[in-house]
């Protein structure tokens, strides 16, 4: 496997102690509940588009959220057709990494070519813009407001969730969405932030796949079941896989068992869990006869570290899974979970 030296910022290792002198006034390291204010209704289902003149290619668009100017960047595949509903995924990058880090070490517009889906990448904010401070150090502080998780989006309650919903409407817009066949996915803050879209717009994601993120919101009460498959090494030593605590960045997190187990739980999984994968140092086992299919799915890493299996490889971050290739794997989990 072909690998690229990306900054040690991309996992946060460096600067998450840059974030506490950036986010004075953290006493508690146990996040207070946040008001919810109700889901938007889903993006209406469509047989066909008509009047869209977006093309294949790469795209930096922007939006106005909460009186700032939100980025994402948007991969449309070679092969799109602008009357056809077509798949898309987002991807939520890792704390101090950004949107252009997310896509080259997922290789996920590499997927999106294969199988003719939309890669979409939104963009955290970090300190200087939420505050409008001038220190050089917050400008790595890039995060979501994922629950107990991470920095200063979250200590400051950014309105995440509300930007997503704002992005959706905006891409509807541009492209053929097909809307049954919206999926999220991330790594740490960004897999964390993923799952509290599951819990809080169940109507509009059909399915997840956290990377080495916890389900660290709540109280967390979907609308629907809603799929997931979680990715985790068993040595991250960032966000570990048997649980612990963010200090100064929100709270307590749960094991990714535990998380895996709750959504099996919450999506009411009757079936029998069986291995679905098994190669060289990465299994997966699966949780079926759930609810609506939303079957859980838990693929561990044996010595694997933080970060994104079968992508690229960046010193301080522990082993890279080459057995396993996560945007592969999901892909193929995310077409078998259509929302009903």
């Amino acid at each position: 496997m072909s690998t690229r030296t990306l900054p040690l910022k991309v996992l946060g290792v460096a600067t998450l102690l840059l974030a506490t002198s950036a986010c004075p006034g953290r006493t508690s390291t146990e996040p207070e509940p946040e008001p919810q204010p109700p889901a938007p209704q889903p993006l209406p289902a469509r047989t066909s588009c008509s009047g869209l003149s977006v093309g294949p290619g790469d795209y930096d668009w922007t939006l106005t959220h909460e009186g700032r100017t939100r980025l994402f960047r948007v991969h449309v595949p070679p092969r799109y057709d602008p009357t056809r509903p077509t798949a898309a995924v987002l991807s939520f990058h890792g704390y101090s990494s950004d949107e252009r880090e997310q896509e080259a070490l997922s290789r996920m517009s590499q997927e999106a070519n294969t199988q003719d889906f939309i890669a979409v990448y939104p963009r955290g904010l970090n300190q200087q813009e939420i505050t409008g401070t001038t220190d050089p150090q917050a400008a790595d502080t890039r995060g979501w407001n994922a629950g107990v998780c991470c920095g200063p989006a979250q200590l400051t309650r950014v309105d995440d969730v509300g930007f997503v919903d704002a992005l959706l409407a905006d891409l509807d817009t541009r492209v053929c969405l097909d809307t049954k066949r919206i999926f999220a996915t991330g790594l740490s803050t960004g897999g964390f932030f993923s799952y509290r879209l599951a819990c809080e717009r169940a109507g509009q994601f059909a399915a997840i796949a956290p990377v080495a993120g916890m389900a660290g919101f709540g109280p967390c009460n979907p609308s629907r079941p809603v799929a997931v498959m979680h990715f985790h090494g068993s040595e991250d030593t960032t966000i570990s896989i048997g649980g612990g605590s963010i200090p100064f960045f929100g709270g307590s997190y749960p094991s990714a068992a535990e998380s895996v187990a709750g959504w099996a739980n919450l999506n009411a999984c009757m079936g029998s869990t069986d291995t679905t994968f098994d190669q060289g140092d990465s299994t997966c086992v699966t949780t079926t006869g759930c609810a609506q299919n939303a079957d859980v799915t838990f693929c561990t890493v044996r010595g694997g570290g933080h970060n994104w299996p079968g992508g690229l490889t960046w010193p301080g971050s522990g082993q890279v899974s080459t057995d396993l290739n996560a945007t592969q794997e999901m892909w193929r989990f995310f077409s078998a979970h259509r929302r009903p």
